[in-house]
Order: structure tokens, then sequence, then C-alpha cells
């Protein structure tokens, strides 16, 4: 499945911006219609008047209390992991050292 990549631009409009909210929520949350308890207010409001980047505000998501409730507290831990990728990566891990994060230096 692809999908199209969607940026935000100096010049880009209002509605490029709610394109881009809309994009976030459903990639982080899983839901492009939050509801407006769910909602960023303050950080959309800044990635409108683009004070933080559409990174920082997919960091304010992933780490906002619904964020946490839905998924950190309610999962197991290596699922927790797994959804993470999925979430903010938009894959799966590719492997269980990923899920783990045992990772072995090449010159052992």
């Amino acid at each position: 499945m692809a999908t199209t990549a969607i940026e935000l631009w100096p010049n880009s409009s209002l509605e490029d911006v709610q394109t881009v909210i809309r994009a976030v929520y459903k990639q982080v949350l899983g839901n492009p219609h939050v509801m407006e308890s769910e909602r960023l207010i303050s950080a959309e409001s800044k990635l409108a008047d683009r004070s933080i980047t559409v990174r920082e505000f997919v960091r304010a998501v992933a780490k906002s209390d619904f964020y946490r409730d839905r998924y950190f507290t309610s999962c197991a831990p290596y699922r927790f992991v797994e959804l993470n990728f999925m979430h903010l990566l938009g894959r799966a891990p590719q492997d269980q050292t990923e899920v783990s994060g045992t990772y072995r230096s090449s010159r052992s």
C-alpha cells in the first residue's frame, strides 16, 4: 500500500496545516477524527504559526496523555514497542533485536 508524502512548507496554507495535523493524528493515533478532548490545541496552534516543526508536533502527539493511556499503559511492553514502530516510523520492527533493543556491535 503506497502512501503519498504530506509536507508542510513555509508558504503552506492553513488548509495544508490542517491536512498535516489530520495526517499526524491518523498515523500516530490511528484515527484522523480525534475528539475535541483528545486534540492537542496548543501544539496544533504552534504548528500553524510555525513555532514548531512537524517532527515536534509528532513528538507532542506521541508523548500525549491520550497516547500513553491508549497504548503504553494498556499494552504489554513488547506490543507497545511494536506499535511505536508502526505509529512513528510507519513500519513494523524488522526483527526481534529491534524490539528488544539488543544490538551487537559488528566489532564483537
